[in-house]
């Protein structure tokens, strides 16, 4: 029973995954009749737009390693820098990208350090990977190649259903309509171009006017009158031109553009006025609680899969957790009150309110040593040593 159940599934996700686990190198087309795959999809600005926006926040973010509530200092390697070739806002904005579009990253392991743990990572594109489970153990096949995850591969899986070994991103669970975002962003190109409908029609009075004469009249009026000429058209009495006209309301062009954009921001998981979708206005109070729900809605999914599984190469006791202070702080009027209230009730000093605004303590104000404040030291420590080398004991 259970390996029946450990099976690989042989449901297909859409442009995805094959009935072989593969991640999919096809483009299939969806029902608008274009092609879905990673360039078409990030060619709609919404969802370039919003999913930028949500991989380029996780990147930004510090991740650290705790032990209980206390940081461990220095951050481990593997967190500080997941992939030598990368910076650390690089490796993990892409991180965020492929779970977002495929639901899938994978990274090979690189050898173990003195404490038993990987040193790095070395991201693998999704579509050269195959994923299953066999006798209860999962495996990963990369370039005819076979790896066990968790021992030789990272595999951070996205959403997925009960029973299923790969995640389902985007481009899989929701094809037709990242199709239809694409058809109306082409068609709208071609508006603008011309091209979504002819602008003239010739009409002859010639009831014996035969296709071959149809057609060599039209290849002569788009010799002599396509473009840009200018040149007056001479017709004969059977012949007469009418101009085709449409504007973008009457073939519903902008309301369909302004849907698409809002599909778009629930497609990615965004609010519609972060990307610009009309008549989506935040009902926040203020810059603080947008960004509240910001984390809770798009950012917390994703980050929470990262950390768990950059948890797992990290020494057991210990946790990694993505530090999101730098999105909730508040405008200037609200710190500052709220510091306020903190001086007057007591459980903040005026130096460790100037800690949390990056300033150096009143004691070194006016000194050399304000100069080389390091905000990341804490000034209320009186026993660290601020000469203390800060990549000493770091293995580099």
């Amino acid at each position: 029973m259970l390996n029946r159940l450990l099976q690989p599934s042989t449901i297909k996700r859409g442009a995805y995954v094959d009935n072989q686990g593969r991640i999919s190198r096809l483009v299939q087309d969806s029902y608008a009749g274009v092609g879905v795959d990673t360039e078409t999809t990030l060619s709609v600005p919404a969802i370039w737009r919003a999913t930028t926006m949500i991989s380029d926040d996780v990147g930004s973010l510090p991740l650290c390693a705790y032990r209980g509530n206390v940081k461990i200092q220095p951050t481990p390697r593997i967190l500080e820098r997941p992939n030598p070739l990368e910076t650390p806002m690089e490796t993990y904005s892409a991180m965020a990208a492929s779970l977002i579009l495929h639901g899938n990253y994978i990274a090979l392991l690189g050898p173990r350090g003195f404490n038993g743990y990987p040193d790095y990572i070395v991201p693998v594109d999704p579509n050269r990977a195959r994923i299953y489970v066999k006798d209860g153990v999962k495996y990963c096949d990369i370039e005819q190649k076979t790896y066990v995850v968790g021992e030789d591969v990272l595999h951070i899986k996205g959403f997925s259903m009960p029973g299923d070994h790969i995640g389902v991103g985007i481009i899989a669970a929701q094809r037709q309509g990242i199709g239809a975002a694409i058809a109306v962003m082409e068609y709208a190109a071609r508006y603008f171009d011309g091209g979504a409908m002819p602008s003239y029609a010739i009409k002859s009075d010639n009831p014996d006017l035969t296709q071959e004469e149809a057609d060599l009249l039209k290849q002569k009026w788009m010799e002599h009158y396509g473009g840009r000429s200018r040149i007056p058209a001479v017709l004969n009495s059977s012949t007469n031109i009418q101009e085709l006209t449409a504007n973008a309301n009457d073939a519903q062009l902008v309301e369909a553009r302004n849907q698409s954009i809002l599909d778009s921001a629930n497609i990615v998981g965004v609010p519609g006025a972060a990307v610009g979708a009309p008549n989506q206005t935040r009902t926040y109070t203020n810059t603080e609680l947008q960004a509240i729900e910001y984390i809770k809605t798009s950012l917390r999914p994703l980050t929470t899969r990262i950390e768990q599984a950059m948890t797992d190469l990290i020494p057991r006791g210990q946790y990694a957790k993505f530090t999101f202070e730098s999105l909730l702080r508040a405008d200037t009027l609200t710190r500052y009150q709220a510091h306020q209230i903190a001086l007057s009730a007591g459980f903040l000093t005026v130096d460790e309110v100037r800690h949390i605004e990056n300033l150096p303590r009143l004691s070194d104000a006016g000194n050399n040593e304000a100069t080389n404040y390091d905000p990341t030291v804490d000034p209320m420590d009186d026993d660290m040593d601020e000469t203390l080398d800060p990549l000493e004991g770091m293995d580099l």
